[in-house]
């Protein structure tokens, strides 16, 4: 019995993270509560004794107590990592159309508070959110460039050094002094790309947006022009 609801919690968090994939967010909360009620269920035999109270429900145990640092720390990883995979799989739907940059932020939020709570240490936090920085600088660079929209100079010296630039995709995303480098030796930096490109610098300094109104409106900062 124990080795099925050990599997059973496993495929109800998988399915739920999979259900956050497409769109429904609470369905990851519900999965993530069966996940544990199933655990608890199939460890009821450590369990020796509960007490009620008026601050709540406490319970004793034979095995857990003595492994408490342990256990807590197995959890603390267990938080990362589904934190770290929810956070990807947020940003990736994204490009389906799927959360809104409020919905975004709201869920890594909600995630990132959820860790503190469980008292993971920030160091380990900011590495849960490498991907999500990376997604998020990478979008800085690629709408800078003109997004999906090739330059006004379509010159191949020009387009060779354009390209160059957007190749690496999301693993290799080019530094602000590249990328302004580009935009100088090509005609493109204009005052508004510097704007953008200050707000580029600002968000890898500080790990949050400059201009939130400005970023939410990327898909139309348009083409570039010399």
């Amino acid at each position: 019995m124990k080795v099925f609801l050990s599997i059973v919690a496993v495929l109800i968090l998988i399915g739920g993270l999979a259900a956050g994939f497409w769109g429904g967010s609470w369905v990851m909360v519900v999965a993530f509560l069966g996940f544990v009620g199933c655990l608890l269920a199939g460890n009821l035999d450590r369990i020796s004794e509960f007490k009620a109270s008026r601050s709540g429900v406490e319970a004793k145990t034979r095995e857990v107590v003595a492994r408490a640092e342990s256990t807590l720390r197995e959890l603390q990883l267990l938080a990362q990592r589904i934190t770290e995979l929810s956070l990807s799989l947020v940003q990736r739907s994204g490009r389906f159309g799927g959360y809104s940059d409020h919905e975004q932020d709201q869920i890594k939020n909600n995630l990132i508070s959820v860790l503190r709570e469980i008292k993971v240490s920030e160091i380990e936090i900011e590495a849960t959110l490498v991907e999500w920085h990376r997604v998020v600088e990478f979008d800085y660079v690629h709408f800078i460039l003109g997004g999906s929209t090739i330059p006004t100079k379509t010159d191949p010296t020009t387009m060779v050094a354009w390209n160059a630039l957007r190749d690496g995709g999301i693993s290799n995303v080019p530094t602000s002094q590249a990328v302004e480098r580009f935009l100088a030796e090509f005609g493109f930096l204009s005052p508004e790309r510097k704007e953008q490109l200050a707000d580029y610098v600002y968000y890898l300094t500080h790990r949050v947006h400059r201009r939130p109104d400005v970023w939410s409106a990327r898909h139309s900062w348009g083409r570039l022009e010399a």
